[in-house]
């Protein structure tokens, strides 16, 4: 009975020890995770910052219409008569407005009723100016192009004209990127310069052939109206369709589009036609 009692109690002494084991080793264990889990958090939290700043040093992050130089407008007719004397003194953002682009034509047919009179006015009071073909999917890009060039009347010292392009009808990317094209093609070769293209960026990725159109400058447009500008992509920049500035109506309760250049003024007057080298055709 002894050797018996003495064989249960080296039994269960162990028994007991490998209680109190368990017991206090998961507690330690708890808390060092816990430790190394804080650690953890703000290493993460270093190195999204550093990438974040890394992001905006690389031209990739999220900015402001503030924070660039070269402010513009863009217009049609739904505008109405525009006082371009007050939009020539108007500022955004704390800085004067230096060019406007006039809708020019739409499709075969068409032109803006207002094209004229926004082209003769932006020039006499020193604006830059550019104009702009709504582009009319299914419809033939020669005669498209025809309807431009006859209207436009650009010339020296204008800034290149432009493709706005946001239907694409029942044409698949790759056929909607050929038409594109040809209006480029026969519109910069009546201007021997380099045309551009105002689209949003989903249907650039979506419904153009993004790297078919690469050499041609683009005219980016946001329409989510946060107020953010985001990547480099572009040369010029539609932040919001929705702005208000005097001499559009009564520039308070009138939308009328705002843009960004991506450069100084040096470098848009750069970009106007005559100014730079003619590309090779």
């Amino acid at each position: 009975m002894v050797t018996s009692s003495r064989r249960r109690y080296k039994v269960r002494r162990p028994c007991r020890r490998s209680r109190r084991r368990k017991s206090a080793f998961p507690f330690r264990e708890a808390v060092l995770w816990i430790l190394g889990a804080a650690v953890a958090v703000v290493m993460i939290a270093v190195t999204c910052h550093h990438r974040a700043d890394q992001r905006s040093h690389d031209g990739q992050g999220d900015y402001s219409a503030g924070d660039y130089e070269v402010h513009g407008i863009d217009v049609s007719h739904h505008q109405g008569k525009v006082d371009w004397g007050k939009v020539s003194r108007a500022t955004l953002h704390g800085k004067s407005i230096r060019f406007a682009f006039a809708k020019c034509t739409e499709g075969r047919t068409r032109q803006d009723a207002n094209y004229d009179f926004n082209r003769i006015a932006t020039r006499h009071h020193g604006l830059l100016f550019g104009a702009y073909h709504y582009f009319v999917p299914g419809r033939s890009a020669e005669d498209q192009a025809t309807n431009f060039i006859k209207h436009a009347h650009l010339h020296k010292g204008d800034l290149p004209p432009v493709l706005d392009v946001e239907r694409s009808g029942h044409l698949s990317p790759a056929e909607l990127s050929h038409e594109v094209k040809r209006w480029l093609k026969l519109v910069g070769d009546h201007y021997d310069c380099i045309p551009m293209v105002y689209t949003y960026h989903d249907f650039m990725q979506k419904r153009l052939v993004r790297d078919s159109l690469k050499d041609y400058p683009f005219w980016k447009a946001l329409y989510l109206d946060d107020g953010r500008i985001r990547g480099n992509d572009w040369a010029f920049c539609q932040y919001t369709r929705h702005g208000h500035v005097a001499g559009i109506r009564d520039g308070v309760n009138d939308y009328v589009d705002l843009n960004v250049f991506a450069g100084t003024p040096e470098d848009l007057k750069a970009l106007t036609l005559g100014a730079g080298v003619p590309p090779s055709h």
